[in-house]
């Protein structure tokens, strides 16, 4: 039994809050681990909603709605982090200038509790179920980074990936894309990639993991491309290819000044997978991190005319369908000429490309 227990009743216990101890490998971590409590707070300060809770704490008192759950004797707390501290931001005005957080009324003694419920759990292993279930698929969920990383240490404690999937309630495919997802980005981070320097904000997650289920980006990476639905092992990417890993990082999230070369992920992500399986493609990204002159080797040229041929005929009706609505204004009918001018010489050019193509078929014949 822990220390300083205030009080036990059944499975829950009471604890001061400052005895209780921030996860630093809190599934929120970008990066596997944070390094200090003061890195745990900062980010939750910036991405969880933690100003919210503040304010609703001094609007109507703590409630002891749910326990904390926390690891054994260590009172690391593995579930309820953002609400201890929102507890220290309001227990500490050091901390708060530090943070540069103003409340808008006095910190009553609703609001700081002098013991909060907790639940003691053996082991990080005991409290999965419950957490997975609240953040992944319950009202408080996390991001799919967040996900990912839980799912991968949850396998590589010996989880069964079936099994995870049912206990977080999503397919198979999506769980396997996840966990594989998180072992890439977390062999990148230790060979060099730098979330701190992203050009991409917030960190798109699925562009990485959509990208390695396909066989391009399989074989740019030295990755098995035989059975996508595979997990991969952690520090999947073999020493020869990582070059090509952090290359592939760096353009789909940005690096170092370098901006990301994904606009969107649809289209973008798709060129991308199609540059780097047409090699004189991906020499041209390699040297000068133009995507649209890159896939401009890829793309099919005459595909490509035929679609903005049609899309220009239909954008055509439609405006000559709404003709009933032109009220005469010289600029429009200045924009109408134009369009007459380029529909005759692209109908000329046409009609030159065809007579051309005609003299060739009649050479052939002869």
């Amino acid at each position: 039994m822990a220390q300083n227990v205030i009080s036990q009743g059944g499975a829950d216990e009471f604890e001061y809050p400052k005895n209780l101890k921030l996860d630093l490998r809190n599934p929120r971590s970008p990066d596997g681990a944070f390094d200090s409590e003061e890195d745990v707070i900062d980010y939750l300060v910036d991405h969880a909603d933690v100003d919210e809770l503040i304010q609703a704490i001094l609007s109507s008192g703590w409630h002891d709605y749910e326990a904390l759950i926390v690891l054994g004797d260590e009172n690391v707390v593995l579930e309820g982090n953002r609400r201890l501290v929102a507890l220290r931001i309001l227990a500490d005005p050091d901390l708060r200038a530090r943070l540069k957080i103003e409340l808008n009324e006095r910190v009553g003694p609703a609001a700081l509790p002098n013991a909060v419920r907790i639940r003691r759990v053996p082991s990080r292993r005991d409290a999965r179920d419950y957490i997975g279930f609240k953040h992944i698929n319950g009202p408080f969920k996390w991001d799919a980074l967040s996900k990912a990383k839980y799912a991968a240490e949850w396998y590589e404690d010996g989880g069964d990936i079936q099994q995870i999937s049912r206990r977080l309630g999503d397919r198979h495919n999506t769980v396997v894309r996840l966990v594989n997802g998180w072992n890439v980005l977390k062999q990148s981070l230790a060979h060099g990639f730098d979330l701190k320097t992203t050009t991409k904000k917030p960190f798109p997650f699925s562009h990485l993991y959509i990208g390695l289920s396909r066989p391009n980006v399989r074989r740019y990476l030295g990755l098995p491309t035989d059975d996508v639905s595979a997990v991969l092992p952690s520090n999947p990417v073999p020493e020869e290819y990582l070059g090509n890993l952090q290359a592939f990082m760096s353009w789909l999230y940005g690096q170092r000044g370098e901006p990301s070369v994904i606009r969107s992920q649809n289209p973008d992500l798709n060129r991308l997978v199609e540059v780097l399986g047409n090699e004189p493609a991906r020499i041209m990204l390699e040297a000068n991190r133009n995507l649209d002159a890159a896939y401009d080797q890829v793309e099919d040229k005459e595909l490509k005319f035929s679609e903005v041929l049609m899309n220009t005929i239909r954008q055509a009706e439609d405006a000559l369908r709404l003709m009933g609505n032109y009220d005469g204004r010289a600029d429009l009918m200045g924009a109408g000429d134009n369009l007459r001018r380029t529909v005759l010489s692209l109908h000329g050019a046409m009609r030159h490309a065809k007579e051309v193509a005609d003299a060739g078929d009649d050479v052939d014949a002869d």
